[in-house]
């Protein structure tokens, strides 16, 4: 029995130590992975309206004038125009039907939805913007993204230290086997990748003329990976 756990436990060992690692002919394949952290300076929110009526006319006449007022308002409080982009309209007929001995009414019912994606390069004016927002008339609020201006220049630190990663890996073991490492063959990386990170975030959603929501921002984090194959000798 015990000779069973000792196999058991040197083969858990050699598999935790070849992760990230692969060694095939005379070639070994590295990976290396870093992640870099920086505050968040910017914010994204998806708000809007949703208006129902019994005719499509009536809800779109109605959405729009709300719609309207919403982007009038986040202007005056000075986010640029650039900064503001619908990202969903929809038009949806609500068809009677009999629900728990309740009936609808005979016509249909029907509901246009206008979302926006706002940007707020200030993210001492996320608050605001929720509050005018909803003032004016918004009554859809959904996911508020942190991220940050230097995002890309925090890519190409962590993409400079996932290669030393991948390079410290192939030269230990190498070390280890008392094999030479050989030349570079071939080194690749995957797609940029940014991610809120300890972020921090609660939404107090009032009616209009309550208290601003309260936002508290943390930070984004930017990471990378990296693939070398170095010949094996």
């Amino acid at each position: 029995m015990k000779r069973i756990f000792s196999f058991i436990l040197g083969l858990a060992l050699l598999c935790s130590l070849s992760v990230g690692v692969l060694a095939e002919g005379n070639q070994i394949t590295v990976s290396g992975t870093a992640t870099v952290s920086l505050a968040a300076d910017t914010c994204t929110i998806q708000l809007g309206t949703s208006t129902r009526a019994l005719t499509v006319a009536e809800a779109q006449q109605q959405d729009d004038q709300t719609i309207t007022a919403v982007i009038k308002a986040l202007l005056d409080m000075g986010i640029d125009e650039k900064d503001i982009v619908t990202s969903q309209y929809n038009v949806m007929a609500e068809i009677p039907y009999q629900d728990y001995g309740t009936i609808r009414p005979a016509a249909p019912v029907y509901s246009v939805t206008n979302m926006l994606f706002v940007t707020i390069r200030d993210l001492s004016k996320a608050s605001q913007a929720i509050d005018v927002a909803t003032k004016a008339g918004a009554n859809q609020i959904y996911g508020l993204t942190f991220s940050s201006s230097k995002e890309a220049d925090a890519y190409t630190k962590a993409m400079q230290r996932a290669v030393e990663d991948a390079m410290n890996k192939a030269k230990v073991l190498a070390e280890a086997s008392g094999k030479i490492l050989g030349a570079l063959q071939s080194i690749s990386a995957t797609d940029f990748m940014g991610d809120t990170y300890g972020i921090r975030n609660s939404m107090e959603m009032m009616d209009a003329g309550a208290k601003t929501a309260t936002i508290v921002s943390g930070d984004v984090t930017v990471s990378a990976n990296v693939t070398l194959i170095y010949s094996f000798e």
